[in-house]
């Protein structure tokens, strides 16, 4: 089971596609995300953002701090 994944900034849009799982840096720890995850609202510190795609592919990105909305089967990463 998947669920969709968006990262973005101001300036730019980084990944918007199906994913199995997310893992990002919350100013409290590590979050994880899987999909039928409770609706969320975190802020996060800078840190890898990682996620797992549909084939199996584990994805890095360096993060800075933002906000992670998670709803419905969507999860969005708003970097600032």
């Amino acid at each position: 089971m998947s669920f969709t994944l968006e990262i973005k900034s101001p300036e730019k849009s980084y990944f918007f596609g199906q994913v199995n799982s997310l893992t990002v840096k919350g100013s409290d720890g590590e979050l994880g995300i899987l999909t039928d995850h409770a609706p969320l609202v975190a802020a996060l510190s800078p840190g890898p953002i990682k996620y797992q795609l549909e084939s199996g592919e584990i994805i890095s990105l360096d993060g800075g701090s933002g906000f992670l909305i998670v709803k419905a089967n969507q999860a969005s990463v708003l970097l600032k």
